[in-house]
């Protein structure tokens, strides 16, 4: 059952990457990335002003790697004739060019940003993961003091909730609208959840 949950959600994700390239141009997603770049800014950078520099370094970065990767900042080799390099040349120039491709390279982009601020916030409320993790480990220990029966269906249920949650997370950040933070914090809430079910009905088998 949970394969083919997964296989359903990979297939989501697949087909968000090819459909909303199609409806969206490229400005559209650079305008999101912006957006949350300075929502973040706005909401982690006045209480660690530190991080600040990091933040708005971070589009810049994503860009560089995808120009890396894909050819976009293409520059033809130095040690062999250029004329060979020409073709690939022309190749990625007509490939981004391209307004559907554009803006395919505009999402991604988009959705890497946000993943990046995904681990940010991760990074910055790790202290309640750290809390949830003892809680579990207490309720755990007093279950064993106590004899009380742990609920092995419910552990593997929850056991497959963190990569469930992980898929379905990315899906939500190749959709081309503002997600707001409180979306975030259900996906964080429910990453919790499981982690304390996981941790507190942790037993061995056989």
């Amino acid at each position: 059952m949970l394969s083919r949950f997964l296989i359903l959600l990979f297939i989501l994700v697949l087909s968000s990457v090819i459909w909303w390239p199609g409806l969206n141009d490229a400005p559209s997603f650079e305008h999101l990335s912006d957006l949350h770049l300075k929502d973040t800014q706005q909401k982690i950078g006045s209480m660690v002003e530190s991080v600040i520099p990091v933040i708005d370094s971070v589009q810049a970065k994503v860009t560089d790697i995808f120009n890396a990767l894909s050819g976009g900042s293409y520059l033809p080799s130095t040690e062999v004739d250029a004329r060979k390099d020409e073709p690939a040349e022309d190749f990625f120039n007509r490939l981004w060019s391209s307004p559907y491709f554009a803006s395919m390279r505009a999402m991604l982009e988009m959705s890497v940003v946000r993943a990046i601020l995904a681990l940010a916030w991760f990074a910055f409320l790790s202290p309640l993961l750290i809390a949830v993790v003892i809680d579990a480990w207490v309720v755990r220990r007093l279950k064993y003091e106590s004899f009380a029966v742990n609920h092995p269906t419910l552990y593997q249920a929850a056991l497959s909730a963190p990569s469930v949650l992980l898929v379905c997370a990315f899906a939500v950040m190749l959709m081309p609208w503002f997600i707001p933070a409180w979306i975030a914090a259900l996906f964080y809430a429910a990453f919790l959840v499981s982690i304390h079910l996981i941790v507190s009905n942790f037993h061995r088998f056989g």
